[in-house]
């Protein structure tokens, strides 16, 4: 079992990348190299302390991976953040003891990043209302089964820190009849925190590994951009930010969406042409839902960013979605099933994603409009066969 340092140790591979230099076969004279410039000043925070407090809401391969992350950019920044950082667990019993106690003894998170030893400075705490106290950014990475459970317990008065700002890293849209809401809107109308969004190509264990990758940011503000950017970007985990949080909502639910249908290409056996012709047909029906019914998205958060088209090739090539789809049509067990028996107890979002988007697209009578999302929902929910996926396409 490894020991946690008594400060946030970064990965080797972000020693590498941050080291990295281009060597040059050509004598030249030797030469001063100015300093990095200094990060830009964060916006004022609301405490008196004049820092800014982190807190975690989830604790899954995800969650702890970007729990990690800002936990060891506190310690680096300790005139600009608290240097301990609270992340929510839902008490569970690990070989016979509270996972919360198991975290903070052997900072570790056996439950679901196994051997990826984290910050001492992250603090796993069972109850939502102390993991928040005075914290001014929240960072949402919890199931979004839970979320409405989650929103109203902060929703309540003297819970939340006044001037407090929200990220949303959770995957999935809200539906209501003919209406629908990115989980980021969602959280800023229940607890009124402005509330950005991150999503990109991250593989929560590779991004726990510190191999290298990028995030996107979509904020409402530039003074939000400078925040997040300040608690994320890392030597190996490089942020991006853009004015659409929708389009970064978005592009991270819709995915998982086109990854069940990737998942069932590779289920029957299907090649290469096939796979990419999915992933062409997907990322345009992702762009032009988000355009349809969300005003002030931008088609080049989809093409240009790793929330778009990088987050879409990674996880249709891994991930949980892609691998159940795949066990679907190779066991034609339940989803259900597969999930429970494949996923260590988190949760498949793409299905319930695809059921959500097909509701509000029946709703607005446009799923015609939408052939892979439709088809993908009546393979999933309806017992079409999976080999329809690609007829009519």
């Amino acid at each position: 079992m490894s020991a946690a340092s008594t400060a946030p140790s970064s990965p080797e591979v972000a020693q590498q990348f941050s080291d990295l230099d281009i060597a040059s076969t050509v004598t030249t004279p030797a030469v001063t190299r100015p300093s990095s410039p200094a990060p830009p000043a964060l916006p004022e925070s609301p405490l008196s302390s004049g820092k800014h407090k982190i807190a975690v809401i989830g604790s899954g391969s995800w969650g702890s991976a970007l729990a990690k992350i800002a936990a060891e950019n506190a310690w680096k920044r300790k005139d600009d953040f608290h240097s301990e950082v609270r992340m929510w667990v839902r008490e569970k019993i690990v070989n016979g003891k509270p996972l919360t106690h198991v975290i903070n003894r052997t900072h570790l998170n056996s439950r679901y990043l196994p051997d990826i030893t984290l910050p001492k400075n992250l603090v796993a705490v069972p109850h939502l209302k102390d993991v928040v106290k005075d914290a001014t950014l929240i960072i949402f990475v919890v199931p979004h089964q839970f979320l409405h459970t989650v929103l109203s317990e902060l929703s309540r008065p003297g819970v939340l820190t006044p001037g407090a700002r929200a990220i949303s890293a959770i995957k999935g849209v809200e539906v209501n009849g003919t209406d629908i809401q990115t989980f980021a809107s969602l959280i800023e109308a229940k607890v009124g925190t402005p509330c950005s969004a991150l999503s990109g190509a991250n593989i929560a264990l590779e991004v726990a590994m510190g191999q290298f990758c990028e995030t996107t940011i979509g904020c409402p503000t530039h003074n939000d951009s400078l925040l997040w950017s300040a608690v994320f970007d890392a030597p190996s985990f490089r942020v991006r930010t853009v004015e659409d949080v929708n389009g970064v909502s978005l592009g991270g639910a819709l995915k998982n969406v086109v990854a069940l249908a990737a998942g069932f290409v590779d289920g029957l056996g299907l090649g290469g042409n096939t796979k990419a012709a999915i992933l062409r047909i997907g990322l345009k029906e992702m762009t032009e839902f988000c355009l349809e019914f969300f005003e002030g998205s931008q088609a080049e958060t989809f093409s240009n960013e790793s929330a778009g088209i990088a987050d879409l090739i990674t996880t249709c090539y891994g991930g949980r979605n892609r691998k159940c789809a795949e066990e679907f049509v190779k066991s034609g067990q339940s989803f259900e099933h597969i999930e429970r028996k494949l996923l260590n107890g988190q949760k498949l979002q793409g299905t319930a994603t695809a059921e959500e988007v097909n509701n509000f697209l029946v709703a607005r009578k446009r799923a015609h409009a939408y052939p892979l999302f439709e088809k993908v929902y009546k393979i999933a929910f309806e017992g079409m066969s999976p080999k329809q996926l690609v007829v009519g396409l």
